[in-house]
């Protein structure tokens, strides 16, 4: 008898602690199509835990921005996770969205000043080096001023190539090759190790140097201490971090990782 009541007892345990155990389980859902703010909804509505990374997968369309890719460690549609268990979540990078250039405007008098003399003044193109340099022609004085520009540092595409270094090169060069107007502010800065006037760049009234933080081709290098640009730099070079697009981790469709080169 006392063993019929053992055995019955251990049968009970047994399915009372399987119960338990299910009931600990949570089943991953299919996230497929959906955005980050629709995998936030579905996940928190389940109650699970999660972070999100970036998937390295290279972008074709905007269609495919933002998009669920997978789930890491090996975890799967339908796997079933513990309640306390944590889930990486992968997607493809995000879209660029904002934009801070009209946070900014020119407040100094630029008409009939040279850069050169007066650390202000327009300019006309002579020539774009890469996404960061670039050769103008001071229109009042007629000398030739070498510029780095401030506060950014985009990916090299000349004696060395680096991803997104020639995306980077190739848009500026088409922004300042289609300008009206070109106006170079120094910026209270002189020249660089190598000899290169640094400044800031307005392209019919948009600074070129934060647009290019804007399209995540470049972080921001302007110190916060910077009274009238630094603040603003930071906030759009944090921007486009979270973006992970271009300069901060997207793949660059043409370029060639293994032999480091462009395609």
């Amino acid at each position: 008898m006392m063993k019929k009541i053992l055995t019955w007892f251990l049968l009970i345990f047994t399915m009372l602690l399987v119960g338990c155990t299910e009931e600990d389980k949570i089943t991953l859902p299919d996230l497929t199509g959906k955005s980050r703010d629709e995998i936030t909804e579905t996940l928190e509505k389940s109650n699970i835990s999660y972070t999100f990374k970036f998937a390295e997968k290279i972008i074709n369309s905007d269609d495919e921005l933002d998009k669920f890719v997978s789930y890491g460690h090996g975890l799967q549609v339908g796997s079933s996770i513990s309640k306390d268990e944590k889930v990486v979540v992968y997607t493809t990078v995000l879209p660029l969205t904002e934009s801070h250039t009209s946070d900014v405007k020119i407040d100094f008098e630029w008409e009939n000043k040279s850069f050169i003399e007066d650390g202000v003044g327009q300019v006309t193109l002579n020539y774009c080096v890469d996404g960061d340099t670039a050769s103008f022609r001071d229109i009042k004085t007629g000398q030739i001023i070498k510029l780095r520009f401030l506060g950014i540092n985009t990916r090299e595409s000349t004696i060395e190539e680096e991803p997104w270094g020639k995306a980077a090169s190739d848009y500026v060069k088409a922004r300042l090759k289609n300008a009206k107007t070109i106006i170079l502010d120094a910026n209270g800065a002189t020249k660089d190790m190598y000899g290169r006037y640094l400044g800031l760049v307005w392209v019919d009234g948009i600074l070129l140097n934060l647009e290019i933080i804007d399209q995540a081709y470049s972080n921001s290098t302007l110190s916060i201490s910077d009274s009238r640009y630094g603040e603003v730099f930071m906030k759009a070079s944090i921007a486009a971090k979270k973006t992970g697009r271009r300069f901060f981790g997207e793949i660059d469709p043409d370029y060639d990782y293994e032999n480091k080169r462009f395609k």
